[in-house]
């Protein structure tokens, strides 16, 4: 009886044996190589910042962020400084996140307003200021909606943070006065690009004592593969420059919102002359000073005559007494 039983211990064994294998299998880590990756068109997949200055330098000492704020904001809009503010604070409630200041508006007088920032613009295709996107994905648009802005970040920094080991990107820079020139090597299994941005701070803010930092002066976008290339610097003042390095995934962007405020209104989109600015025309004036010297005639025409008539009749009268 016991040489019957012994073939079916063995088997229950072996059966459990290999349900803890197999247990253990699926609970073995995967490497995030192998992963399967659901990348959106736009999504940062790698930031990497330095200060740069007269010299060289490369990659190697580069400090990279967990996520990415892109302010889209403009020196005449209003609204925007409430999203300066929130933006601002973030530098002493996280500074690891690294912040830019875009300027797109090339058609106003925003003197602070650059064509790489445009660019950046459009291809988010943003229509109005100011514009938060986060991570190249979330978006937070007007002065209402921007203040979700750590809230958002505090949510996202749960499961969600900026996914690592998608490309590897090797660059160098040199710069010699206002032209920086930058060799890079950007390789992935997804179809990614670079832009590299150039931020000063403490730019003045025009017309003002007031500086501002962070400020995107200059670089260039949508890059891929490896070369090489050279660009100006149109940099005011004296104050520090940062070389920022952003990975993006290619393709045409579709960003999500990231408050349920909803939008009050539109968001200015173009420059206008404040009606507390603006001027009269010569020529308006010579016009409307003529017709009140007409309209002004038409009474006098009979008050000035009597007037006239009343005072030589008061001169004739002292001349009668004397």
């Amino acid at each position: 009886m016991a040489s019957n039983q012994l073939p079916i211990l063995l088997a229950a064994m072996l059966i459990l044996l290999s349900s803890i294998i197999s247990v253990g299998s699926v609970t073995t880590p995967v490497l995030a190589g192998s992963q399967s990756v659901d990348l959106a068109p736009g999504e940062v997949v790698m930031v990497m910042s330095m200060p740069i200055y007269d010299g060289t330098g490369n990659s190697s000492n580069a400090e990279h962020s967990p996520h990415l704020v892109e302010l889209h904001t403009a020196t005449w809009c209003v609204p925007c400084r409430v999203a300066e503010d929130e933006v601002e604070e973030l530098e002493t409630w996280w500074p690891d996140v690294k912040t830019i200041s875009l300027h797109p508006s090339l058609d106003s007088p925003d003197e602070l307003a650059t064509s790489v920032s445009s660019d950046v613009y459009q291809k988010y295709r943003l229509s109005g200021y100011p514009s938060i996107i986060v991570d190249g994905h979330w978006t937070l648009l007007g002065d209402k909606q921007v203040i979700d802005l750590q809230s958002l970040l505090s949510n996202l920094s749960g499961n969600n943070l900026p996914i690592q080991g998608v490309a590897n990107l090797d660059f160098s820079w040199q710069m010699a006065g206002d032209n920086v020139t930058i060799n890079w090597n950007l390789t992935s299994q997804s179809d990614v690009i670079v832009d590299f941005l150039i931020t000063q701070d403490e730019v003045v803010w025009p017309g003002t004592t007031q500086t501002i930092d962070k400020v995107v002066r200059s670089g260039l976008t949508n890059l891929s593969g490896e070369n090489e290339q050279t660009f100006s610097i149109n940099r005011t003042g004296a104050g520090t420059l940062s070389l920022s390095a952003i990975v993006r995934v290619s393709g045409e962007v579709n960003l999500e919102a990231g408050s349920e405020i909803p939008l009050f209104g539109g968001l200015p989109d173009t420059w206008s002359e404040p009606e507390s600015v603006r001027s009269l025309s010569p020529k308006f004036i010579a016009v409307f000073s003529i017709l009140i010297f007409i309209l002004a005639l038409i009474p006098m025409r009979h008050t000035v005559p009597v007037l006239f008539r009343k005072q030589q009749a008061l001169l004739q009268s002292q001349d009668d007494e004397e």
